[in-house]
């Protein structure tokens, strides 16, 4: 991958296939039938296509490949670093990587207006949790169960980008929605990003499970719709990236606040009193930053930097969910 690519030509980019897909259902069915298949979408426990319409039965046969940078040894090294640290990538996951999606200010529209979030955070939490112990599970791929997995979030994002472009209130100007850039800069925070934060919380990641790390997620990237010619190939390329977009994307917005708001409510909701709640959410800071904190309005705590260091323990409170 070149990483001085032109992230703009991506950002008007959805995922074709799939959108095409989601079209020609909607010919077929309508858009009640859309909208019905929503909750099986975004199950990833029921993976069965089997009572679903041809369409979608054909398309997940056409898609249930990997691509060839898939290594097997990797992704084995990437599920034994998931289960060995699963507390706290979970706990990463929630204070980190999601806060850090939602500074993208545009593509923080789409989750702001689909409503799905904002509405419902704990539920759809529970389906990132759940989508996340799915692929981090080794028989999840021995058993292909990743293909329909993978291939649900394809139809879930197609979905979203349809309902998106049929109502009033979007502007291309801010890119198409869940556009190849956004996309990217998700699964960096699903890969990169935990890494970094485990750095950050004070824990040295192997330089092999770190690479095969990137190596599992671009794997899941490219099963979710991602062009393989904008994933990186190594890990200075994944920073290189994620501050080209960082720099492109991240700024403050109304939109990246109240998604922030609502997740860092349903995190202290966790916490069994309002210390450990305060300790959550100052963690989040750390990790962000200042600078990316301020942004997303999360606001300071009397927790002192002293008891971070020594207390990073509240990462039990998010295995229920990763």
């Amino acid at each position: 991958m070149n990483v001085i690519l032109d992230l703009a030509k991506y950002r008007t980019l959805g995922d074709e296939n799939a959108d095409e897909i989601i079209r020609k259902l909607v010919e077929l069915k309508g858009i009640a039938f859309l909208r019905q298949m929503m909750p099986f979408m975004s199950d990833y426990q029921n993976i069965s296509f089997q009572n679903q319409p041809q369409i979608l039965q054909e398309f997940l046969i056409k898609n249930s490949f990997l691509p060839s940078f898939f290594d097997k040894k990797k992704l084995i090294r990437t599920t034994d670093f998931y289960r060995e640290n699963q507390q706290n990538i979970g706990l990463i996951l929630g204070i980190y990587s999601l806060p850090y999606c939602y500074l993208g200010a545009d593509g923080a529209k789409v989750l702001y207006f689909s409503e799905r979030i904002r509405n419902d955070t704990y539920k759809r939490l529970l389906e990132t949790g759940n989508f996340l112990k799915a692929v981090m599970t080794y028989d999840t791929w021995t058993e292909q169960r990743i293909f329909a997995i993978c291939l649900k979030v394809r139809l879930l994002h197609a979905a979203i980008r349809y309902f998106t472009m049929q109502s009033n209130h979007w502007d291309l100007t801010w890119g198409f929605p869940i556009n190849q850039e956004d996309m990217l800069g998700t699964n960096l925070a699903f890969s990169l990003v935990v890494l970094r934060g485990m750095e950050k919380l004070g824990y040295q990641v192997d330089e092999s499970y770190g690479s095969a790390y990137l190596n599992t997620w671009n794997v899941i990237g490219f099963l979710l719709g991602i062009k393989p010619e904008i994933v990186p190939n190594n890990y200075l390329e994944a920073v290189k990236t994620d501050k080209l977009i960082a720099k492109r994307q991240f700024r403050q917005s109304l939109e990246g606040q109240e998604l922030t708001s609502s997740l860092i409510q349903v995190i202290r909701g966790f916490a069994p009193n309002k210390l450990t709640a305060d300790l959550l959410q100052e963690q989040s800071r750390m990790l962000l930053g200042e600078k990316y904190a301020k942004m997303l309005g999360i606001a300071e705590t009397n927790i002192p930097n002293t008891l971070l260091k020594v207390y990073n323990t509240t990462s039990v409170l998010m295995s229920k969910i990763f």
